[in-house]
């Protein structure tokens, strides 16, 4: 079976970045929410149907764990509920590796408005406010799973530093 790199961060904080270039380098499919927007909707920016492209994009990771296949999940998984979804969910990866992108929020609120998908302000202020930093007992609870590990990645001026691992073993995350 194959292994679950889950990304999480504030909005436009590096990770879509991050993450296809690490699923790049190692040879992973990386699969992210947006795509299921575009797939559904016919546009990423455009987020009606949600319960159907959550739907959606739980079928895609569902499939790459039963096939086997290394997969980054691109999603800002803001609260630690959330990313214990991920662990109920996907028992059938062999490991659950959380990838957390730190940016600071003046960083990532600068990302957001040059991206063409810019939130505004007040979504913004409320995601940073809303996001849980996770820590290593995070997962210890969830019933079928737990992170084997969780790996800090500071983004400085859109400049990604060397991991930080607060959970087990040290494994290569670089770009």
């Amino acid at each position: 079976m194959g292994n679950m790199y889950l990304m999480c961060g504030h909005i436009a904080s590096g990770k879509s970045w991050f993450a296809k270039r690490f699923a790049e380098k190692h040879g992973f499919r990386c699969l992210d929410i947006d795509t299921c927007y575009q797939i559904y909707n016919g546009d990423e920016k455009i987020h009606k149907n949600k319960f159907e492209v959550w739907i959606l994009f739980y079928q895609l990771i569902h499939q790459a764990a039963l096939l086997g296949q290394d997969t980054v999940v691109d999603t800002n998984a803001p609260l630690e509920s959330y990313r214990d979804e991920f662990l109920n969910w996907f028992p059938e990866f062999d490991k659950h590796r959380l990838i957390w992108i730190d940016a600071d929020p003046q960083l990532a609120w600068m990302n957001n408005s040059r991206r063409e998908r810019c939130v505004s302000r007040e979504v913004f202020d409320n995601l940073v406010e809303l996001f849980q930093e996770p820590s290593a007992e995070e997962g210890i609870a969830v019933s079928r799973s737990a992170w084997d590990t969780i790996c800090r990645i500071r983004n400085v001026d859109n400049e990604f530093q060397p991991p930080e691992f607060i959970k087990g073993e040290p494994w290569d995350c670089s770009i």
